[in-house]
């Protein structure tokens, strides 16, 4: 990743002028909006564990074996092991 800013950039941009910097940021967006597009989504299937789920889930204070099942079933509801990333 290139650094947007540098020091010479920064001293250079304190004398812009709005529409300057406003130019500058929206190449900076643009760049990282682009960066994110290359990198793209993906399916990923997981390998999933309701019995290893739960037991994390308990292991968390102030979580019940009731709202560990409400989750694992939401969890089991809403994928059904594949995953947008």
């Amino acid at each position: 990743m290139i650094k947007p800013l540098n020091f010479g950039n920064f001293q250079a941009m304190k004398r812009y002028s709005y529409n300057q910097m406003n130019a500058w940021a929206v190449s900076v967006y643009k760049s990282g909006y682009e960066d994110g597009q290359e990198d793209g989504t993906e399916t990923v299937i997981l390998d999933f564990d309701e019995k290893t789920m739960r037991e994390f889930l308990t292991s968390i204070k102030g979580i019940s074996d009731k709202t560990a099942d409400k989750i694992i079933s939401a969890f089991i509801a809403k994928g059904n092991g594949a995953w947008e990333v």
